[in-house]
C-alpha cells in the first residue's frame, strides 16, 4: 500500500522532549561554565553553530526536491515527503539566526565584535571602511530577515503544494517546475550570502571566495546522511515498505559524491591560502594552528569526512547494508558538525579580558596599524592630517614591537597577557547538539504525520518503485 501515514506516537514525542531538555541543560552548562571575561562566547557560539547547521540541512531538503523535479528525476519519488519534511526546521532556523545577529548588534554578545570595530574605523570617518555599507545594522539585519522569511515561506508552500496538489494534472505538474526553479534561485543566493553574513563575518578580515560552495557541500553531506538515518528508522517501524536497498544505495552514492566534493573544496581553500601566503587568508589558519586543540578538530574532521567515505562508502556492499550505511551516516553528521565548530568557535572565544587590557594585545596593535595607514592615506591628499598621522605613527611603531610569547602576548614593556581560547567540544556542546537534533526531528515528524508519506499521484511513482541500481 502506498497510502501510509506516519503516526507520531507519544513515546517518540517523549524521547524527543528528553533530547530537547538535554539541549536546554547543555545551554545552562555552557552558560555557567563560561569564563567571566568571555562574554558567554561559548553559549552564543553553540547557538550559532547548531542553528546554522540544522537550518542548512533543512534547506538542502528543499534543494533535493527542486533539483530532481527540474531534472525529471524519478528515483527519489518514494522519499520525496522525507526531504520536504526535513525542510520544516527552516521555518524557525532562519529566525534563530536573525535573533543571534540582532543580539550581537545590540552588544548582548561579542560574536561580531570585530565588525563593530570596522563600523567605527577612522574615528567615525566612514571612508576608511569599504565594508561600512555592507555591515550597516539595518542592511545586515534586513537581508537576514529576508532570507528567513523566504525559507519559511518556501517550506510551507512546498509542503502544501506537493502534499495536496494533484501531480498527475499536467497544469499542476508544470507549476511544480516553476516552484522548483524559483527556490533554486533563492537558495543559490541566500545560501552563499548567509554563510558570509553569519559565519565568515565572525572574522571580517578573513575571506574565501568559495566559502558559499564549501558550506553547501558540508550541510549537503549532513542532509544526505540525515535522510538515510530517517529512512532506516521509518523502515524499522514498518513504514516505507517499497523503499529498499536500491533507494538507500542511491542515497549512499550521493553521500559519497558530496563527501568527495567537500574534500575538494577543503583542499582548494587550504592549499590556495597556504601557498599564496596572503596575510588576510593565512590568518585564519594561523589562529587555529596556534591552538593545539583545533589542530586535532580540523584534521580530525578531515579524516572523518573524507577518508572514512573514501574507504568505506566506495564499496557497493556498504551502501546496501542498512547497519553499515547507518553507522557511516551518523558518523558523518557529527563530523560535519565538528567542521562548523572549527569555523564558529574560534573568534568569539578568545580571552577578551587579556585582549582588552593587555598592553601587547594583538588585536589592539592591528587596529592601531590600520588606523595609522588610514591616516597616512588621508595625509597624502592634504596636510591637514599631518599631526594625526604622526600621533598614530608613534602608536603603530610601538605596536610593531609586539610579539607573541609562548604562553601569551608580550609587549615591549614586558607585560604578559594570556590569550587562551575557551572553545572546546565538551559535555555542554554535545548536549546542545542533541537538543537541536531533537528539535529538528520533532518538527520533521510533526510535519511528516500530517500527510501520506508516499505521494500516490506523482507521475514518477512507478519509476521509483521499480528502481534497480546495477552498478557502483
Amino acid at each position: 500500500m502506498t497510502n501510509e501515514k506516519f503516526e507520531f506516537t507519544d513515546s517518540l514525542k517523549k524521547n524527543l522532549y528528553i533530547m530537547m531538555g538535554l539541549g536546554l541543560l547543555g545551554l545552562v552548562w555552557v552558560f555557567l561554565g563560561d569564563h567571566e571575561s568571555n562574554h558567554h562566547g561559548r553559549l552564543w557560539s553553540n547557538l550559532l553553530a547548531n542553528s546554522y547547521y540544522f537550518t542548512g540541512i533543512a534547506l538542502f531538503g528543499m534543494f533535493v526536491v527542486s533539483a530532481t523535479q527540474l531534472a525529471y528525476g524519478g528515483w527519489q519519488t518514494l522519499m520525496k515527503r522525507i526531504f520536504i519534511s526535513m525542510s520544516a526546521f527552516a521555518r524557525i532556523g532562519g529566525f534563530l539566526l536573525l535573533l543571534i545577529l540582532a543580539a550581537g548588534i545590540a552588544d548582548v554578545h561579542k560574536l561580531y565584535e570585530h565588525v563593530s570595530h570596522i563600523m567605527h574605523t577612522g574615528h567615525g570617518d566612514p571612508k576608511y571602511s569599504t565594508k561600512l555599507v555592507y555591515f550597516a545594522s539595518w542592511f545586515w539585519i534586513g537581508r537576514v530577515f529576508v532570507y528567513a522569511l523566504l525559507w519559511a515561506t518556501f517550506s510551507i508552500v512546498f509542503d502544501r503544494f506537493f502534499g495536496e496538489a494533484d501531480q498527475s494534472s499536467q497544469a499542476k505538474y508544470k507549476k511544480s517546475k516553476l516552484l522548483a526553479a524559483a527556490f533554486i534561485v533563492v537558495f543559490a543566493v541566500s545560501e552563499s550570502a548567509v554563510s558570509w553574513d553569519m559565519i565568515m563575518s565572525l572574522d571580517p578580515h578573513w575571506f574565501s571566495t568559495l566559502f558559499g560552495w564549501y558550506n553547501f557541500a558540508s550541510y549537503g553531506c549532513a542532509a544526505w546522511a540525515t535522510s538515510i538515518l530517517i529512512i532506516i528508522y521509518l523502515k524499522s517501524k514498518g513504514y516505507l515498505n517499497q523503499v529498499n536497498e536500491n533507494h538507500v544505495h542511491d542515497l549512499g552514492k550521493m553521500l559519497f559524491g558530496f563527501s568527495i566534493f567537500w574534500t575538494y573544496l577543503w583542499f582548494s581553500q587550504f592549499m590556495l591560502q597556504w601557498y599564496a601566503n596572503i596575510p588576510e587568508d593565512t590568518n585564519f589558519w594561523v589562529k587555529r594552528f596556534d591552538e593545539p586543540y583545533f589542530k586535532v578538530t580540523i584534521f580530525g574532521a578531515l579524516i572523518v569526512n573524507f577518508l572514512f567515505p573514501l574507504f568505506f562508502l566506495i564499496k557497493r556492499s556498504a551502501k546496501r547494508n542498512f547497519k553499515m550505511i547507518g553507522f557511516g551516516a551518523a558518523l558523518l553528521i557529527f563530523g560535519h558538525y565538528v567542521d562548523f565548530f572549527n569555523y564558529t568557535f574560534v573568534e568569539p572565544n578568545w580571552n577578551h579580558e587579556a585582549m582588552e587590557h593587555g598592553h601587547g594585545a594583538a588585536v589592539k596593535s592591528e587596529n592601531v596599524v590600520m588606523l595609522a595607514e588610514a591616516h597616512a592615506t588621508e595625509a597624502a591628499h592634504g596636510a591637514a592630517a599631518t599631526d594625526a598621522v604622526k600621533h598614530e605613527g608613534h602608536e603603530a611603531s610601538a605596536a610593531v614591537e609586539v610579539k607573541h610569547g609562548e604562553h601569551g602576548v608580550e609587549s615591549k614593556h614586558g607585560h604578559e597577557a594570556p590569550v587562551k581560547n575557551f572553545a572546546s567540544i565538551g559535555i555542554g556542546e554535545i548536549l546542545v547538539f542533541i537538543g537541536f537534533a531533537g528539535l529538528f526531528l520533532f518538527m520533521f515528524f510533526s510535519n511528516l504525520s500530517k500527510r501520506n508519506i508516499v505521494p500516490e499521484d506523482d507521475p514518477y511513482l512507478k519509476e521509483s518503485e521499480k528502481l534497480n541500481v546495477t552498478w557502483a
